[in-house]
């Protein structure tokens, strides 16, 4: 799908009985993991990962791991790097077009000195290869991990309409701040997996009125997930916190299905808060959410809108499974407060 800038959400608050057809890989058989069974811990190098609720500026990112955005040296390479780059321990002062696939980011600081009104600061979406309006995603896996990416250098009225991250790949324990939107996935292709972990997204910025032309603002968003072609591909966001508190938020975690059908979606383990609502599920536009939908284990602020809802356009169903979320409350083991109902 073509890059024309962000775009504004539609919230369709009523269910509006429609004619439905079956998401795209969508079964009965409801979501299964391939590897780890659906286990709440994640390995890295240094040990299973927090929760999304224990997550913070210090543990998360460059500061985890020792270092500092301004003494890195600064990323000499190419904006649209080649496939096969590995960029590590760099100061990165421009946005980049990842399109190639097999890129590595590790380790570094994605902070622009300026971007285009609406442009993400990174993408996999190769937008000097449209046809029309498809544009081609990445064709193998980019990982952005133990980075940061930071959009103070840029003004609140420019990225504001930006994403930290747009199109398909891998982000693990990064923290994203001060942009408009932090991971949106979008254009995510039909085979690569959609995986977000230990990520802590932060101080987004809004500008204008949101009922206008003002921006729209989440934590992370999911727009396409196909899985008819590939139904083994996975979506896992988990032991994130999504904080979307901009003034213009739509949620913390914003389910959409205004690029294509979505299916084959884990969420687990992750705190949900801002200003809008923390999680909303919506099918529409032509395309529906399959029945591999699962919310386990997270956590809820419930300031704003409050928890959210679901959209379902005439789909006889919701969530797959809906399973031991709460509202989050730090008092308590696990930060687990009162159950959360299903929307």
């Amino acid at each position: 799908m073509k890059w024309v800038g962000w775009i504004a959400p539609v919230l369709l608050l009523v269910p509006v009985s429609c004619s439905t057809g079956n998401a795209s890989g969508s079964s009965d058989g409801g979501y299964s993991e391939r590897n780890d069974g659906g286990s709440n811990t994640d390995a890295s190098a240094d040990g299973p990962s927090p929760a999304g609720w224990e997550l913070t500026t210090s543990n998360t990112g460059l500061a985890r791991i020792g270092l500092e955005c301004a003494r890195l040296p600064l990323y000499a390479g190419p904006s649209k790097p080649p496939a096969g780059t590995i960029i590590t321990e760099k100061r990165i002062a421009t946005g980049l077009d990842l399109s190639a696939g097999n890129i590595v980011v590790e380790r570094s600081c994605i902070r622009p000195t300026t971007i285009a009104k609406g442009l993400p600061v990174v993408t996999t979406t190769d937008n000097d290869a449209c046809r029309g309006d498809d544009c081609p995603a990445a064709p193998t896996m980019v990982v952005i991990r133990d980075s940061e990416i930071d959009g103070t250098a840029v003004a609140s009225a420019t990225i504001a309409y930006s994403c930290a991250f747009l199109g398909i790949g891998t982000l693990e324990r990064n923290d994203i701040h001060d942009v408009g939107s932090g991971i949106c996935f979008f254009n995510t292709g039909d085979h690569l997996d959609a995986v977000a972990r230990g990520n802590y997204v932060h101080h987004l910025r809004a500008t204008g009125d949101p009922a206008s032309t003002g921006s729209h603002n989440e934590g992370i968003t999911i727009r396409d997930f196909e899985t008819r072609l590939h139904p083994e591909r996975r979506a896992i966001i988990r032991n994130n916190r999504f904080d979307s508190s901009s003034g213009n938020d739509t949620a913390a975690f914003f389910i959409q299905t205004y690029g294509g059908d979505i299916d084959q979606v884990l969420l687990q383990g992750n705190l949900l808060e801002g200003q809008g609502y923390q999680l909303v599920l919506e099918a529409g536009f032509n395309h529906v959410y399959g029945r591999a939908l699962n919310a386990i284990d997270n956590r809820f602020s419930g300031t704003g809108y409050g928890i959210g809802y679901v959209e379902r356009k005439g789909l006889p169903y919701g969530w797959a499974l809906w399973q031991d979320n709460a509202m989050h409350d730090p008092a308590k083991p696990a930060h687990r407060g009162q159950l959360v109902a299903s929307p």
